[in-house]
């Protein structure tokens, strides 16, 4: 469980007050503000002190949204004194289950190579993050100027059931001479699937299925799903363009069920690959992009 050092800062802070504190994600959808603020959500906008400082809000109501009226803009501002501050947002709530993913939709638009959106999932009973059952992070500095799903698999490393998440969503410029003017724009948060102690997502397929890769394209890493309504032999692979096998995730008989499966690429060039997953009569395949 790693979390990166700009995060850790914030973790005193954040459990110092219970006024965060609401049931599922709060104001998903980032349609209510007060005082420049979403509700229910930490940032790091400064308030102006007139004549001393003018303020810092990093941070903004959106009505480019992808449903309901608003959405979050977080952008790397500039502070007018050759310095630039990083758009965060961030949220504790309660959840009484072990959700499988952190899902949303986002636009991302980078003023240089050195932009990159950040957001990390955390589930934890009590207060001790820092003993944290499961958790999740995805990265990306590659343009999206539609709205896009980002789909964050949280990985469990307990089997009992957390009684608290924590969202936190950045954008920042990570290079050595950052500069201002990078954006990202989100909405519409949720949970997905609910996940039982062996991995396995619960409830009963119908039918056999392979989803689409999430997320897409990715690097290093990508979760794959897929779901079998009867015990099967089940070999899901991964091919190069030229029909090259390069990876097999999985080679045996699986019950009834629902299943994510990461693909770790670290040692694969960027390109095409395909997956293909063969259960019983099942065959089914689909393109994923490997960038680097």
């Amino acid at each position: 469980m790693f979390f990166k050092l700009r995060a850790l800062l914030f973790l005193l802070f954040l459990f110092s007050s219970s006024s965060f504190l609401f049931a599922q994600i709060p104001n998903a959808g980032f349609e209510n503000w007060t005082n420049g603020n979403p509700d229910d959500w930490v940032t790091d906008n400064i308030p102006a002190i007139p004549p001393f400082f003018p303020g810092a809000y990093p941070v903004t109501q959106s009505t480019d949204k992808y449903s309901g009226s608003s959405s979050a803009k977080l952008e790397v501002f500039d502070m007018g004194d050759g310095s630039t501050l990083g758009g965060w947002i961030w949220s504790t709530f309660p959840i009484n289950q072990r959700y499988g993913s952190l899902t949303g939709y986002y636009k991302f638009v980078p003023h240089s190579t050195g932009d990159v959106l950040s957001i990390n999932v955390v589930v934890f009973q009590g207060s001790y993050i820092f003993g944290a059952y499961g958790s999740g992070e995805w990265e990306t500095n590659t343009a999206a100027s539609s709205y896009t799903q980002f789909s964050i698999p949280i990985t469990y490393d307990s089997t009992n059931t957390p009684d608290s998440a924590w969202i936190w969503i950045l954008v920042e410029d990570v290079s050595e001479n950052a500069s201002a003017g990078g954006y990202a724009i989100i909405d519409d948060l949720a949970f997905g699937g609910s996940v039982g102690v062996d991995g396995e997502l619960n409830g009963t397929p119908e039918t056999f299925s392979l989803k689409q890769n999430y997320p897409n394209p990715f690097n290093p890493s990508t979760t794959i799903e897929y779901s079998i309504p009867k015990e099967s032999f089940v070999e899901l692979k991964v091919f190069d363009m030229l029909g090259r096998e390069v990876s097999t995730l999985v080679n045996e008989i699986k019950p009834v069920g629902t299943y994510k499966i990461n693909f770790n690429a670290s040692d694969l060039t960027s390109g095409i690959y395909i997956a293909k997953l063969t259960a019983g009569n099942f065959t089914e395949s689909f393109k994923m992009t490997l960038m680097k």
